[in-house]
């Protein structure tokens, strides 16, 4: 038995990961994804040499010294203190199943050799900030830097603002769902081989990934947007259908006129008057030539949100299933929802030395959940006995883990497709459940949204409007180890497809509502899209530049988010299912998971009654400065620096020569963040943004280039280099560029990249093949229209 000191949570409760012992080192990413695992019941240990650096960031619950990121961050697990000697790691590794670090590429604190010998089926999951080779592996990448090179500045602000830093945390988030998603992949297949399984995590990769627009209007430049370069146009989204405008109480209204415009929106309008600019017969004969017409259209609605408060409108909408958003601040989002109360979102816990507070929940919940997350408190010992080897199985492909693993799929837009997306760059059988008359515009392989989020999956088409077409998906779900859905509350249970439905035939499947509020609630049957999701949970409002509240990300962040959870709860149920027989059902809300990546902030706020406002690119509670994006020579150029504590600055200082006596001390910095803010951009202003970035990396100083698509794809020397993109071919398209998965297993990247396939170009081969049905049989069910 491993006796070292530990100051631990209580004994993990019960939940789909129980018996996974995590060992976890690292910053957020790294604790952002040993969080996730906890809260599925991994019994997860976080070492750190000496005191956790988590402990020391702000902000802190009142004046008891107890850090609001460690409660949040390390939730659920259990913190050890660990000397200089690796023995006392090695042996505790030698009894843990999964190791999840950041060492610095080229200087591992244990070498693969030593890991190996240690335990031969450990799985280890090294997250760094651009691969562990390279020629940029070495470079530092905080947040904001990470945010600037990845694609996501560059659509994030407006021509005022430049380029702006997401709020909180979310690109350790992003990393932090991909490092969880590898772990128990690869999980799978060191089970399954008995052997050692190295995942290597590129952070910049993983980022590039989950841009939305980013890439897709480079790799499709005919789209509607006829540009390759996304622009940066505050909050109107790329289809220009999007945007927040103020209501008559300063509130923001994200209002969209991209769903049931003809049949809901335009009778709204109507009804208050406000349509008068539409009703010209001769510049918008129908309906469709006014769509066509979308800035004029959304000026319209610019207009009229006007005549509205923001609550009024956001009620109005969602009474008549039209997706729009309030945007709220902290206290706001914490005070004025009726769904955070009626789901018990919030719990009241114990913090050691400060006292109750409420307690923000999971990102996900499941069937299998127990307890409440709590902070950390204080045990003696490590309480694992020595693993016996795992007993072989049929052999994985280490760079496939999920070969075998089927996924009945009838997700649509971007969040559920692009965590089946995942699983089938992992190897899954993806089978897309579509039907005929839903598949224009997004969900149609003809346009470039449904192609960048549906590669390597099998199409079919099933009406399930139909009793035979509901028989046909019945049996396809009963052959599925897992089910993912986004449709509105209860349509599954309708069908007798949800776990209960299924309980009989299929006990192992697990079974994925994606739904935007959750599965019930007063908010259950509200429509949202990413960016209502932004607006309601604080989000748009935090990232803006000082004293504006409308601008918030530039791309749907929650979406992909999503889509990652989905993906990683379905790995928690096939790993409940290969220990206990049992699926399990995944309550997804959207909306939840939005709260969730601002759970300091709200933390802050339930804790000390703090209600921030926006910083712009400043770090929000002063650990950086500087901290900011800055112009540089040519056109829409700019570059990310982040300087931490005197000995960088000494460092910056001198690269600089910004020397002036008031910038000496970080209370300086900060109290002249204006003035610095101001003598940085002189200085920056004649500099190439990719070369300032390597000479302030060359001294230990975090910095990197705004990229936009052209950047990362032509010009980024470290995504060439590790071979980030790559092309494929698909239906009625031909060849197109694409992203790879952003890791590599024991040193191979998932192979395998097929375009998408066309609308039920798989349905006779599924229906015969899969199902066994006959031809005749199968072509019946074709003329009858249950297959359309």
């Amino acid at each position: 038995m491993c006796n070292l000191p530990v100051k631990s949570a209580v004994v993990t409760e019960t939940g789909p990961l129980t018996g996974l012992r995590v060992v976890e080192t690292g910053g957020y990413a790294v604790a952002f994804t040993g969080r996730l695992l906890a809260d599925a019941g991994a019994d997860v240990i976080r070492i750190s040499p000496g005191a956790d650096p988590l402990d020391l960031e702000p902000p802190f619950f009142g004046d008891s010294g107890r850090s609001i990121q460690a409660a949040w961050y390390n939730a659920g697990k259990r913190t050890l203190a660990l000397g200089e000697s690796p023995a006392e790691l090695l042996d505790l590794l030698g009894r843990a199943d999964v190791l999840i670090e950041d060492w610095p590429p080229g200087s591992p604190l244990l070498t693969t050799d030593e890991l190996r010998a240690a335990n031969p089926a450990l799985t280890q999951v090294s997250v760094t900030p651009m691969g562990v080779d390279g020629p940029r592996a070495g470079w530092k990448v905080p947040d904001i830097v990470a945010n600037a090179m990845c694609g996501s500045a560059s659509v994030t602000g407006n021509a005022a603002s430049g380029p702006i830093n997401g709020y909180g945390n979310q690109a350790a988030h992003t990393v932090g769902f991909y490092a969880a998603i590898c772990a128990l992949a690869a999980r799978r297949a060191a089970v399954a081989n008995g052997e050692y399984q190295h995942v290597d995590l590129s952070s910049h990769e993983a980022l590039a990934s989950c841009t939305e627009q980013v890439l897709m209007e480079w790799f499709f430049p005919e789209g509607i947007w006829k540009t390759d370069i996304a622009p940066r146009q505050g909050s109107l989204h790329w289809s220009g259908a999007y945007e927040v405008y103020p209501a008559n109480d300063n509130h923001g209204v994200m209002v969209t006129a991209a769903l049931r415009f003809a049949d809901i929106l335009l009778p709204w309008l109507l009804e208050d008057g406000a349509a008068q600019r539409l009703g010209d017969a001769e510049a918008f004969p129908n309906v469709v030539a006014m769509v066509r017409d979308l800035p004029y259209v959304m000026d319209v609605l610019k207009d009229w949100v006007a005549t509205y408060q923001g609550e009024d409108m956001f009620y109005e909408a969602q009474r008549r299933h039209q997706p729009f958003g309030v945007v709220w601040d902290i206290e706001e989002t914490l005070t004025r929802s009726p769904q955070i109360e009626a789901r018990g979102y919030l719990q009241p816990v114990e913090v050691p030395g400060f006292g109750k507070v409420r307690f923000p929940g999971r990102l996900f919940r499941t069937s299998a959940d127990r307890a409440h997350p709590s902070p950390a408190a204080s045990v003696s010992t490590v309480d694992w006995a020595p693993r016996a080897a795992p007993p072989r199985s049929e052999r994985r492909n280490s760079s496939r883990p999920l070969e075998g693993i089927r996924v009945l799929d009838f997700t649509h837009v971007l969040a559920g497709p692009f965590g089946t997306r995942v699983l089938a760059d992992l190897g899954a059988d993806v089978i897309k459940v579509g039907t005929a008359s839903r598949s224009g515009g997004a969900n149609s392989p003809d346009h470039p949204y449904f192609v960048m989020w549906n590669r390597n999956k099998r199409n079919v088409t099933v009406n399930m409007g139909t009793k035979e077409g509901r028989q046909i998906a019945r049996k396809l779900a009963e052959g599925s180890d897992v089910i993912i859905e986004n449709f509105s509350a209860g349509v599954l249970k309708r069908w007798g497809m949800d776990r209960a439905g299924l309980h009989d035939v299929n006990p192992g499947v697990t079974v994925i509502s994606m739904g935007g509020m959750g599965q019930d609630g007063p908010w259950k049957d509200f429509v949202t899209f990413a960016p209502t999701i932004h607006a309601l949970t604080g989000l748009t409002y935090l990232t803006n530049p000082p004293g504006e509240h409308y601008l918030g990300y530039g791309f749907s962040l929650t979406d992909h988010l999503s889509g990652l959870a989905g993906a990683l709860a379905a790995l928690e149920g096939l790993a409940h299912r290969d220990r206990t027989g049992e699926g399990i059902e995944v309550d997804l809300s959207q909306y939840e998971l939005g709260l969730g990546l601002m759970a300091p902030a709200l933390l802050d706020y339930l804790a000390n009654g703090t209600n921030p406002e926006p910083c712009g690119n400043r770090h929000p509670f002063g650990v950086s400065a500087p901290q900011g994006i800055y112009t540089c020579e040519g056109d829409d150029r700019w570059v990310a620096i982040c300087v931490t504590g005197d000995v960088e600055w000494a460092r910056f200082s001198e690269l600089s020569g910004i020397n002036e006596p008031r910038f000496s001390s970080h209370e300086g910095r900060l109290q002249h963040a204006d003035a610095l803010d101001e003598a940085i951009a002189r200085w920056t202003r004649s500099q190439d943004a990719d070369d300032l970035a390597e000479r302030c990396q060359a001294v230990g100083i975090a910095a990197g280039p705004v990229q936009n698509a052209r950047d990362l794809t032509q010009h980024d020397p470290q995504l060439a280099a590790r071979g980030f993109f790559g092309t494929t071919e698909s239906a009625g398209r031909g060849e197109h560029g694409l992203d790879r998965f952003p890791a590599r297993f024991n040193g191979e990247r998932p192979p395998v990249y097929a375009g998408v396939h066309a609308i039920g170009e798989d349905t006779f081969d599924v229906v015969t093949g899969l199902l066994g049905f006959s031809d005749d049989e199968t072509a019946e069910l074709l003329a009858s229209g249950a297959l359309s």
